[in-house]
């Protein structure tokens, strides 16, 4: 059974087009958030009692929580209340976290594959197989490099791990990803 915390917004960080960054912590100072493992969701209630999951992308930490959130074109409320209406120091009520989209990290090689924020997840196994020191591969697409989130720091984690990093675009030219080959 998961746990209701009450949480604050700590802040708001634009990530990339139409994609908006939320730190949460505590509403209680010095409370200690439980730690998640990469893969991990968390549901947010938002205004009128709305209930959207949403990745978190900062496995192992306990002192906030981090996730993203992509404005929806046909949001029935969720990410466009985020967008217009939440602002740092909110107050929100979160349940969980849960995880259903575990990182097998004993995996000899990592192969991940995201579309737009479906990164999200994926952010967070990437930071954590770079801090285990295990081989991964990611393969990110979007409808334009604008809209991918987190590029700068993925190329990091893809120096720092040796691992490889493959962008690709809709919009830009690119060739599409070729799943069956990568899978």
């Amino acid at each position: 059974m998961s746990q209701t915390l009450r949480l604050r917004v700590r802040a708001l960080t634009w990530e990339a087009e139409g994609i908006l960054g939320l730190e949460l912590v505590p509403a209680q100072p010095g409370t200690a958030l439980p730690v998640v493992e990469a893969g991990a969701h968390v549901d947010l209630v938002l205004a009128d009692g709305m209930v959207r999951s949403y990745s978190l992308t900062n496995p192992g930490e306990t002192h906030r929580w981090c996730v993203a959130v992509n404005r929806d074109a046909a949001s029935r409320g969720g990410s466009r209340w985020i967008h217009e209406a939440l602002r740092p120091g909110a107050l929100l009520e979160a349940r969980g976290p849960r995880n259903h989209f575990a990182l097998d990290e004993s995996a000899p090689h990592s192969v991940l594959i995201a579309g737009g924020i479906g990164i999200t997840p994926l952010l967070a196994m990437a930071r954590r197989l770079t801090t285990l020191g295990r081989p991964w591969t990611l393969h990110y697409a979007a409808r334009t490099r604008a809209q991918m989130a987190f590029v700068a720091e993925l190329r990091s984690l893809a120096e720092r791990a040796g691992a490889t990093l493959d962008l690709r675009t809709d919009h830009e030219g690119d060739p599409p990803l070729d799943l069956p080959a990568i899978v």
